[in-house]
C-alpha cells in the first residue's frame, strides 16, 4: 500500500495488479473525510450558479440543489477525484499507459469512504539478449537484361502511333477497333448503352466480358449483332447479370506503329546519343533499385533475426493503433489511383483481420529495437535530424524552413521522425554486428 498526501487530504494506491506482462489493474481508496469534503465544494459550486424557478440565482436551498443535481454532483467528484489521485500514482510508480483506461467505481456517499480501479495497458518490459552475432542472408546483386529490355520495351509502347490499317483485313488482338454500338435489354435500348466512334484496343478486357472478342474478325463496313451478359457485381444494379445485345458497327482498324530502337529514339529520353547509352542508363537505374531493396530486404531480416529470439506479449492497444496506420496508409495510396476499398473487392474490416500479423510483428520490432537503443544508449543527434529534413525537403521540392518549420509546428510528426531515424540507427547497429553472408537468392516467401 502507497500513502500520498495532496493539498487536499490523503489518498491511498491500494494494490498495483499485473493482470499479465502487459495489462495492469491500479486500486484506490480516498477517505471519507476526503470524499465529504469534495461533495460540499461540488454542491456549492453548483448552488453558486443553479438557476430554478422559484429562487434568485445563489439562493437555491441545499435540499433543493441535491434533489435536482445529484447526478452532476457525482460526476463532478468522480472526475475531480479520479484526476487528483490517478496521474500522481502513474508518475510515483513510473507506470505509461498505452491504452485507454477502464474505470469501474463503488457508490459515492457523505461519510464514507470511496473505491475505485482503473485498467490498462503498458509496453511490455523486455530483458533483450542475443542481438550481438545475428546469422543473416543477404542477396546478391544480379544483372537481369530480361528486365532491361523489358524496360526498353515499355518506352517503345509509349512512344507508339495509331496509325490507319489500310490493307483489307479482319480486325485482330491488339488492333484498336473505331466502333459504334448500340445497346438493348430485352429488345428495348437501354440508358448509357450507344457511343459514336469508340476507340476500344480489342483484348484490353476493357469492355463488358465476351465483348471484345466477338469483334475480332470483323472487317470494316461490317455491321454484328454482339450477345454478351453483364457481371452480376455491375454498378447499376437494373443491367447486373443481364444478358442484352449491341448492334455493332466496325467503322475503322487501327494498330500500333513501334518507333526504331535507334539512336534518334535514344535521344528523346534525354542527354543520349546512343541506344547503348540509354540501355546503359537503365542497366544503371534498375543496378539502384535492387541495391536499395537488397538493402530493406536485409534490414527486414535483421529486425525478423531479432523477433525470432525473444517471445513476448504485446499490448492489444498497439497492435490496433498499428493496424489503423496500415490501413490508413493503404487508404491513401488507393486514393492516389483513384481506388477505394470496394473498388478492390475489400473492406476495412478484411483487411484489419489480414494484417494483424504484420501487426504484431511491427509492434514487437519497434519495441525490441528500442530495447536495444536504450542498452545501447543509440541516440539521434540534431544534426541527423537536420538532415533528414533536408532531404525530404528535396525530395518534395520545398525550401528547408518550410519543411523544418511543420516540424517544429508538429510534435507527433517530429516524435515519430526522430523513432524512425533511432529505429534504423539500432538496425544499422545489428547489422554491423552481424554475421553477414551473401547469397544468389534468398528462399521464397509462403
Amino acid at each position: 500500500d502507497t500513502e500520498y498526501i495532496t493539498k487536499r487530504g490523503l489518498f491511498m494506491l491500494v494494490n498495483v495488479e499485473n493482470i499479465s506482462p502487459v495489462k495492469k489493474k491500479l486500486s484506490f481508496e480516498i477517505p471519507s473525510e476526503r470524499v465529504s469534503r469534495e461533495i460540499e465544494k461540488v454542491y456549492g459550486q453548483i448552488q453558486r450558479n443553479a438557476a430554478i424557478k422559484g429562487f434568485r440565482k445563489g439562493k437555491v436551498p441545499q435540499p433543493i440543489i441535491e434533489k435536482y443535481y445529484s447526478d452532476k454532483m457525482e460526476s463532478d467528484v468522480l472526475k475531480n477525484l479520479v484526476n487528483e489521485t490517478y496521474p500522481k500514482a502513474l508518475v510515483e510508480k513510473k507506470i505509461v499507459p498505452v491504452s485507454t483506461p477502464d474505470f469501474e467505481s463503488g457508490d459515492l456517499k457523505r461519510g464514507e469512504s470511496f473505491s475505485y480501479t482503473v485498467t490498462f495497458e503498458t509496453a511490455p518490459e523486455i530483458a533483450v539478449k542475443d542481438y550481438l552475432g545475428l546469422q543473416l542472408e543477404k542477396r546478391r546483386f544480379a544483372p537481369n537484361q530480361e528486365v532491361v529490355d523489358g524496360r526498353i520495351k515499355e518506352l517503345r509502347e509509349g512512344m507508339a502511333q495509331l496509325k490507319v490499317v489500310e490493307e483489307a483485313r479482319p480486325a485482330a488482338k491488339d488492333d484498336f477497333g473505331m466502333i459504334d454500338f448500340k445497346g438493348y435489354l430485352d429488345g428495348v435500348p437501354f440508358e448509357r448503352g450507344e457511343a459514336v466512334d469508340y476507340l476500344l484496343q480489342l483484348g484490353s478486357n476493357h469492355f463488358i466480358p465476351g465483348f471484345e472478342e466477338q469483334v475480332v474478325g470483323m472487317v470494316v463496313g461490317e455491321k454484328k449483332e454482339v450477345a454478351v451478359t453483364f457481371p452480376a457485381e455491375y454498378g447499376a444494379p437494373h443491367l447486373a447479370g443481364k444478358p442484352v445485345t449491341f448492334e455493332v458497327t466496325l467503322k475503322e482498324i487501327k494498330a500500333k506503329e513501334l518507333p526504331a530502337l535507334d539512336d534518334d529514339f535514344a535521344r528523346q529520353f534525354g542527354p543520349y546519343e546512343t541506344m547503348d547509352q540509354l540501355t546503359a542508363k537503365i542497366s544503371e537505374v534498375f543496378e539502384k533499385e535492387e541495391q536499395q531493396k537488397i538493402e530493406s530486404e536485409l534490414k527486414d531480416a535483421a529486425v525478423k533475426a531479432l523477433i525470432a529470439k525473444h517471445e513476448f506479449e504485446v499490448p492489444e492497444a498497439m497492435v490496433e493503433k498499428q493496424q489503423t496506420s496500415l490501413i490508413e496508409n493503404l487508404r491513401l495510396n488507393l486514393k492516389s489511383r483513384n481506388l477505394d476499398f470496394d473498388k478492390i473487392g475489400t473492406s476495412e474490416e478484411t483487411i484489419r483481420t489480414q494484417s494483424r500479423d504484420v501487426a504484431v510483428s511491427q509492434v514487437k520490432g519497434s519495441l525490441l529495437l528500442a530495447a536495444v537503443a536504450d542498452k545501447e544508449a543509440i541516440k539521434v543527434e540534431d544534426t541527423e535530424v537536420e538532415g533528414k529534413i533536408r532531404d525530404i525537403a528535396a525530395e518534395s521540392n520545398k525550401d528547408f524552413e518550410e519543411i523544418s518549420a511543420l516540424y517544429a509546428a508538429n510534435p507527433y510528426a517530429k516524435d515519430t521522425l526522430l523513432m524512425q531515424l533511432r529505429e534504423d540507427k539500432v538496425i544499422d547497429f545489428l547489422i554491423e554486428n552481424a554475421s553477414v553472408t551473401e547469397v544468389d537468392a534468398l528462399p521464397e516467401k509462403h
